[in-house]
């Protein structure tokens, strides 16, 4: 039996395959990009797992760039330097026909279009939870079927189209065909209820995944226990840094009492947490927070976070507290 094949770019993404990588009936193949944070370790720490039959990195930014100015160059010459460039990087040529299914959640990606490049059907899975049944329109999808000739260019393979245009993606995975908001025809959806999948795990998978994704040693003493969920707004431009650290502070002073602090940035948060909060157990920035609801041995009093929507799958705190980010500055003046 052929085995499947899983890229992903995040830490979530790697989460959702181990869970499908439970089911599968045959050891699956991962690529995980180097753009997500601690990837070799990450790697190492799946490959112990014995789940996949093999586990390998690749770093996207040194393929080079395949894009290519001009309608004859981008029809000729596009899709043939997008496979040089990576498979003279990565020495092989993916062989579609060694895999039953191809999955990955980022097709805009250099592996994506590699993937069109090869002519490869994939499955298109959710970039983040339900990100399928999000409201607001798909505006990127929305544009890219705005652009001239798009018929044209869907049917001759003009360019990259992504987000589940390209002709040859097999089916776009949703966690609702019902609720799914992304402009597609219900045929063309795939149903994967992933909250379903995390409920379903066994004890033993659970500790397999708490070993892949909780790295940092956890307190005997557990009661009242506070996690604390950071966005980075220094790097979305909305604020400088010392802004950023005067109002955490200032938020964890008012809603993180009552027992042990738990910090949980954002994968893209690099702040040091460590020093911000002395004594605060500060977990690994790259894990899912979606692990924290399966993987500890204890409940949250707690869970606390600021103009982000993480908390509205998290069950893992008996009190959810989400500030606005105009409250949590307020709070920083007060």
């Amino acid at each position: 039996m052929k085995p499947d094949l899983y890229i992903c770019h995040t830490a979530y993404q790697v989460l959702v395959e181990a869970c499908r990588a439970f089911e599968a009936s045959c050891p699956p193949a991962v690529l995980l990009s180097a753009a997500l944070p601690g990837a070799e370790a990450l790697a190492e720490r799946l490959r112990a797992t014995g789940l996949f039959a093999g586990v390998r990195v690749f770093d996207e930014e040194k393929c080079g760039n395949a894009f290519q100015k001009g309608f004859w160059r981008t029809l000729l010459l596009q899709r043939v330097i997008g496979r040089r460039n990576v498979e003279k990087y990565y020495g092989f040529s993916l062989d579609g026909a060694q895999y039953r299914d191809i999955y990955i959640h980022n097709d805009w990606s250099v592996l994506g279009r590699y993937l069109q490049d090869k002519g490869l059907r994939y499955i298109l899975c959710e970039d983040t939870f339900a990100s399928t049944c999000a409201e607001g329109g798909h505006l990127l999808i929305r544009q890219q079927r705005a652009l001239p000739h798009f018929a044209l260019r869907q049917a001759f393979g003009y360019g990259y189209l992504y987000w589940g245009d390209w002709k040859k993606v097999k089916a776009i995975e949703t966690e609702s065909i019902e609720r799914a908001t992304v402009p597609f025809a219900k045929e063309r959806l795939l149903q994967r209820r992933q909250k379903a999948a995390f409920s379903a795990l066994t004890k033993e998978q659970k500790a397999l995944l708490s070993s892949v994704f909780i790295t940092t040693p956890l307190p005997a003493d557990t009661a009242g226990a506070v996690l604390f969920l950071t966005r980075d707004f220094v790097s979305e431009g909305l604020m400088d840094e010392e802004t950023q650290r005067r109002m955490y502070k200032a938020v964890a002073a008012k809603h993180c009492s009552g027992g042990p602090l738990f910090i949980k940035a954002h994968p893209r948060d690099a702040s040091d947490y460590a020093a911000l909060f002395p004594g605060a157990v500060v977990l690994d920035r790259t894990m899912p927070s979606e692990v924290l609801n399966f993987a500890l041995p204890f409940r949250f009093a707690k869970a606390v976070t600021v103009e982000s929507t993480v908390l509205k799958a998290f069950e893992a705190a008996d009190e959810k507290v989400s500030l606005t980010l105009d409250e949590a500055l307020a709070e920083a003046r007060a």
